[in-house]
C-alpha cells in the first residue's frame, strides 16, 4: 500500500488540541450531561472519557473487563464529576440493556454516547478464519448499532442526543490484510450517514445529531501492534516500513477533545458527515453545511467517469 495514492493535504492539519476544542474552551460546556463511553480502558477511549469529564460530564465508561478501567476512572474522578464503570461485551445484547438500565439509575438519563471500543486482526482474508473476520464485523458495527437501537429511543423520548461513531480513515480507502476493519468501519460511516437522514423523518433533526469521526493517526496498542507471525513470516513486518512511522504522530487527546466539542452541540451543522479530527473544525463550519452536503464532502462516494452517474 501506498498512502500516496490517497493524496496529502495541503492545508494545515491539527495534530493536538487547538482553539475551539481546548479543554479551557469547553470548560463546563457538557455540564448536566451523561455520557456512555465503549472501549474506555485505554488509549483514545481513555482520552474521550477524560475529554468529556474535563468538560463537565458524567460519564459511564465501559469496557469488556470492569478491571481495565480503573486508571481511566481514577484519572476522570479527579475532575470531580460522577464517573461509574462497567464490564460489558458491547456484542451482548441483554448486557449491554442492562448496562444502560444501570447508568440511567446511577447516573440518569444518555444524552452522549461514544461508540470506541473495536478490534483489528490484521491479516489476509483467506489466511484467518470466517469467525475471525467476522469478530471484526460484529464488535466493530454489529455493536455500534445495537447500542444506538438501544439509546435512540431514549433521546427519541427527551427530544435530544448527541452519537460519535469512531470511525476510520480506514473505512474510506482500499487497505489489503484489513478487510475485517475497513469493511467494518465503512459500513458505520454510511449508517451514520444514513441514520441522521432518518432523524429527519421523524422531526429528530439537529436535535439528535449524530458523527462518524476520524480519530487521527494515533499508535494505540490495536494498531500499532503489527501482524501476527505466521503473517510476517509470508510478508514480512510492514511495520518496519517507513511511511508507516509518519502516518501515527497524533495524541489521544485530540479526538477526546473534538468529541468533547461534538457533545456540545457546536458543531450540529456537521451532523451526519465523516469528519477527521486533524480538519480544523473552524474551516469545516466556515464552509457551511449548504456547501458540505451540496458538494457531497464528508460523506462517502463513488466518482464514475464524466458523463455518468447513479440513476433515480
Amino acid at each position: 500500500m501506498d498512502p500516496a495514492q490517497f493524496g496529502y493535504s495541503t492545508l494545515p492539519m491539527q495534530h493536538a488540541p487547538y482553539g475551539p476544542i481546548l479543554p479551557k474552551s469547553l470548560e463546563g460546556s457538557n455540564s448536566g450531561k451523561v455520557a456512555v463511553i465503549t472501549g474506555a480502558g485505554q488509549g483514545i477511549g481513555a482520552a474521550i472519557s477524560e475529554s468529556l469529564a474535563k468538560s463537565g460530564a458524567s460519564i459511564a465508561i465501559l469496557d469488556l473487563n470492569a478491571s481495565n478501567l480503573e486508571q481511566t476512572m481514577k484519572t476522570c474522578s479527579a475532575f470531580g464529576g460522577k464517573v461509574e464503570a462497567f464490564g460489558c461485551d458491547v456484542t451482548d445484547q441483554n448486557r449491554v440493556e442492562e448496562v444502560f438500565a444501570q447508568v440511567e439509575k446511577q447516573l440518569g438519563p444518555i444524552d452522549v454516547l461514544v461508540n470506541n471500543a473495536g478490534i483489528l486482526d490484521q491479516r489476509p482474508f483467506m489466511m484467518g478464519t470466517f469467525d475471525g473476520f467476522w469478530r471484526q464485523i460484529e464488535v466493530n458495527f454489529k455493536a455500534p448499532l445495537m447500542l444506538m437501537h438501544a439509546v435512540l429511543p431514549r433521546m427519541r423520548d427527551r427530544g435530544h442526543g448527541c452519537i460519535i461513531n469512531i470511525a476510520s480513515r480506514s473505512g474510506t480507502v482500499d487497505v489489503p490484510m484489513t478487510l475485517g476493519y475497513v469493511t467494518s468501519k465503512a459500513a458505520l460511516i454510511r449508517a451514520t450517514h444514513t441514520l441522521q437522514l432518518e432523524m429527519e423523518l421523524d422531526g429528530l433533526d439537529p436535535a439528535i445529531h449524530l458523527y462518524a469521526l476520524h480519530p487521527g493517526g494515533v499508535r494505540t496498542n490495536m494498531g500499532g501492534a503489527g501482524a501476527a507471525e505466521d503473517v510476517k513470516k509470508k510478508y514480512g513486518d510492514i511495520t518496519d516500513e517507513e511511511f508507516y512511522k509518519h502516518l501515527f504522530k497524533d495524541g489521544p487527546p485530540l479526538c477526546g477533545q473534538t468529541c468533547a466539542w461534538l457533545a456540545t452541540g457546536q458543531g450540529k451543522e456537521l451532523r451526519g458527515l465523516f469528519l477527521d479530527c486533524r480538519q480544523d473544525v473552524s474551516k469545516l463550519l466556515e464552509y457551511g453545511r449548504e456547501n458540505l452536503l451540496k458538494e457531497n464532502r464528508n460523506k462517502l462516494t463513488v466518482n464514475f467517469i464524466d458523463g455518468y452517474c447513479n440513476e433515480p
